[in-house]
């Protein structure tokens, strides 16, 4: 039977479970910013494009808030309303910055507080100071204009045999290259000193023209005093009676000149001092390069590095690395007779990587600088290096727990490798991530196989 206390209790039902779904939804973040727990202060931005409401705001990579309203300000300016958590009081000459995660990820905004001690904001206060992301798009349209540029020159070069002139081109740069290369390998340090020099003696020959003009010292006398002419021409006559002795063979310059015997004992130990000096040429280069996707907080990690192989057993290594959470640092400064502390984080700099390694068989050692921190790595390599185990250990952000990662990597081809691991997983500032990494590898003999291989397709 139909019953009106039915219908009244199942309306009741509804309303409560719509009050749960709004709470919780206001918890959670959708319309995060108009509650209670939050007050709304504004910034003006040049531009706003990709960002979006409800998107992060933080501090020293903090999430402190959420981004609400997005308007249009003044025609041409963007007007954004932040939300921040009623916890957080930031300082009246604090900076915004709208930020990019990575190179392609969403954008937020990033706010560095100003000095301490001042009056904070409130609710309804604006941020004076605001930076404006780069424009993708408009960076997008300007390497359009350079594309189209080159496919101009292309066409142009393609028409009357410009085809074959290019190759050509190719092939005499490449000669060119070669020879440039061996020229400064067997004389760099002679070659970078007479550069160096050029620039002096630009600056005397100056100086010594006008003297010569002026008949000043030998060789302004030799050209405009003739009693100079008439001396050097006796000068010149007995250097010709010294070239036809030497030419007859006569005296120890004669004998050298001449006798075969003496110039073949030379360019044996020349050729003895060359076969030393190959023997000694040891050393090679390996470029490397890994991409790390960490999986908790959705970013991916670039790491270049450059091992520079003095023996078959040891190893220098130099690099940079690409980090989410950038450098940290901490100011001490005193106001008022009180003693503060401020810490601040620098986000998207590169970290550096300087290390020695010794391979013990299978066990590889290395110590040194570890993306800015001091620290030490094992390597195991299995399967005939195949497959690798690394673990790393350095000092992180001072104060906070040292960073460990560890990995294992397997070479699926001669250049390429795939990896998987877990990264600072001892971290108290809730930072340790899953990580999978892909990454190619290559020696000086490959990248000269590789630049021969190309120079081969574009002689064709």
């Amino acid at each position: 039977m139909y019953s009106a206390a039915t219908e009244i209790k199942v309306g009741l039902f509804v309303l409560a479970a719509l009050g749960v779904v709004v709470w919780m939804a206001l918890r959670l973040g959708v319309f995060s910013g108009y509650g209670s727990d939050y007050y709304n202060i504004q910034a003006v931005f040049d531009e706003a494009s990709g960002l979006k409401e409800g998107v992060g705001v933080e501090v020293a990579g903090i999430n402190v808030g959420r981004v609400g309203n997005i308007s249009l300000y003044e025609a041409d300016k963007a007007l954004v309303i932040l939300a921040i958590r009623n916890d957080v009081r930031l300082p009246a000459d604090s900076r915004a910055a709208i930020r990019t995660q990575g190179v392609l990820g969403d954008k937020y905004v990033e706010i560095f507080p100003g000095s301490q001690g001042g009056a904070p904001l409130v609710s309804g206060s604006s941020i004076e100071d605001t930076v404006s992301a780069v424009d993708l798009s408009e960076l997008l349209e300007k390497l359009g204009s350079v594309a189209d540029d080159l496919k101009v020159l292309t066409s142009a070069l393609a028409k009357d045999g410009g085809g074959q002139d290019l190759r050509e081109i190719v092939n005499n740069v490449k000669d060119l290259s070669k020879s440039l290369k061996d020229l400064t390998a067997e004389n760099g340090p002679g070659v970078t000193k007479a550069v160096n020099s050029l620039g002096r003696v630009a600056d005397n020959l100056e100086s010594i023209t006008d003297r010569v003009n002026k008949g000043q010292g030998t060789l302004g006398q030799l050209i405009n005093d003739d009693s100079a002419m008439r001396e050097l021409r006796a000068t010149l006559a007995g250097l010709r009676q010294i070239t036809d002795k030497v030419a007859s063979g006569q005296g120890t310059l004669g004998r050298l000149v001449n006798d075969d015997s003496t110039i073949d004992k030379i360019d044996q130990a020349l050729t003895s001092v060359n076969n030393y000096l190959e023997k000694s040429d040891t050393m090679s280069i390996v470029v490397d390069y890994r991409a790390d996707w960490m999986t908790r907080y959705d970013y991916l990690k670039s790491t270049l590095g450059v091992q520079i192989h003095t023996s078959p057993s040891r190893y220098y290594l130099l690099g940079v690395t690409g980090d989410y959470f950038g450098d940290y640092s901490r100011t001490d400064y005193t106001y008022n007779g009180v003693d503060y502390r401020r810490e601040n984080r620098d986000r998207g700099k590169l970290k550096f990587n300087a290390q020695i390694a010794q391979r013990f068989y299978d066990l590889v050692l290395r110590g040194g600088i570890f993306e800015s921190g001091a620290g030490f790595a094992v390597d195991y390599y299995l399967f005939d290096n195949e497959l690798a185990l690394t673990f790393e250990a350095f000092s992180g952000d001072f104060d906070h727990n040292p960073h460990l990662r560890a990995m294992a990597s397997w070479r699926f081809w001669k250049y390429f490798y795939l990896g998987a691991g877990y990264d600072d997983f001892i971290s108290d500032l809730h930072r340790s991530s899953p990580f999978f990494s892909l990454g190619f590898t290559f020696n000086d003999d490959d990248l000269k196989e590789l630049l021969g291989g190309a120079s081969s397709f574009i002689s064709k």
